[in-house]
């Protein structure tokens, strides 16, 4: 039954994870941490393992050295939480999980054997005391590494990345509290390596499974793009300059804008998308402007629809300077009048409006950041 479970319910596993994540947090009073780059182990890994554990009656499994709950309390260690949170949290993680599972054997499992149901059950709270145990012997072996320069600057990245209370004394340490901005860089281990062995400045690292979170100090009243000597032609992100109890947030952006500019680009900087980042943030306002906008445009034809909002897109960006509209996009300008005008009809002469054509930016600007 255990078993048949998982393999019913892994799918969506991704799906609940974030919000099992979300009520964990509530619940013990923290501010909630997007699950994607945040978190000091891949907690969705975390659930699946634990999952898996519990399926196959394998609790041993979880208690084994250098298991992934051991490495989940190491990471928290250095990243400054509390171990009595880390353990409420994980039995309030447990408990929430335990209520899933009943749900799911209420959905359609074959439940027809309660002793089996409440073994089952029984055995998710037994697997999370294995979890916390693992997780605080986690905690005791990073209270055994030396406070050498490396493990600082680790602890610094885990520490700012988490809004943790000790990350200012850890930054004063590493930084001789002489820096008042950092940015986030999302980069490949190697490149990693390279720019924290070239930068003339000591900088802080995060790794995760598929890459590593660099936080770079930044001068104050200076851009992050001052980097892009130290960056070269590396694969990278880079967040903002941002203060340091906002590193968070320069994180998140440079996450944003590896999603927009795509793979193989080189560095790419938030700094240069921010307009792209801004008209995108909020997905339900960019879908309430095509409705308000865009309602007969849709109905077009494909090439259609895409030759008028290249012209209209231009036609923003120039000011409906015709002649310039027309040489970029190499065409006639009596071409770019009669492409105006149509837009005219569509729109219901609206481009007169300053706020429609305010609008028009911001949505084709949206469209061309998805």
């Amino acid at each position: 039954m255990a078993r048949h479970l998982l393999a019913t319910n892994e799918p969506e596993l991704a799906q609940l994870t974030p919000r099992l994540v979300a009520a964990v947090a509530k619940e013990i009073g923290v501010s909630p941490v997007p699950l994607d780059h945040k978190w000091p182990a891949d907690i969705f890994e975390v659930v699946r393992e634990f999952l898996a554990c519990v399926a196959m009656n394998d609790l041993d499994r979880i208690g084994q050295p250098g298991s992934i709950f051991e490495q989940l309390g190491i990471e928290s260690a250095r990243g400054g939480v509390d171990v009595e949170q880390l353990a409420t949290g994980i039995r309030v993680a447990v408990h929430r999980t335990q209520a899933q599972v009943h749900r799911a054997v209420l959905a359609g499992v074959n439940s027809e054997d309660p002793e089996a149901v409440l073994a089952l059950l029984g055995r998710v709270v037994s697997a999370g005391e294995v979890v916390v145990a693992a997780a605080r012997r986690g905690y005791a072996i990073a209270a055994l590494v030396g406070d050498d320069e490396d493990d600082l600057l680790r602890r610094l990245a885990n520490a700012l990345i988490h809004g943790r209370r000790n990350a200012a004394e850890l930054a004063t340490a590493a930084w001789r509290g002489a820096e008042s901005l950092a940015c986030a860089i999302v980069i490949s281990n190697d490149s990693a390596a390279r720019i924290r062995r070239q930068s003339d400045r000591r900088v802080a690292y995060h790794p995760r499974e598929r890459d590593v979170v660099l936080i770079h100090p930044i001068e104050a009243g200076r851009l992050a793009t001052t980097l892009r000597p130290l960056l070269g032609d590396d694969t990278c992100a880079v967040g903002p300059a941002v203060p340091l109890t906002e590193l968070p947030n320069s994180l998140d952006l440079a996450q944003r804008t590896l999603a927009l500019a795509g793979p193989d680009r080189g560095p790419v900087f938030a700094d240069d998308f921010l307009l792209e980042l801004a008209c995108s943030a909020d997905g339900s306002v960019t879908q309430s402007l095509r409705r308000k906008h865009f309602a007969d445009i849709d109905l077009l034809p494909d090439d259609q629809r895409s030759v008028l909002l290249s012209t209209l897109r231009e036609w923003l960006l120039q000011w409906g300077h015709r002649p310039g509209i027309a040489e970029t996009l190499g065409v006639h300008p009596q071409t770019v009048s009669g492409r105006i005008n149509r837009l005219k009809d569509l729109l219901a002469d609206d481009l007169e409006d300053p706020t429609v054509r305010a609008e028009l930016l911001v949505l084709l600007t949206a469209e061309g950041a998805s």
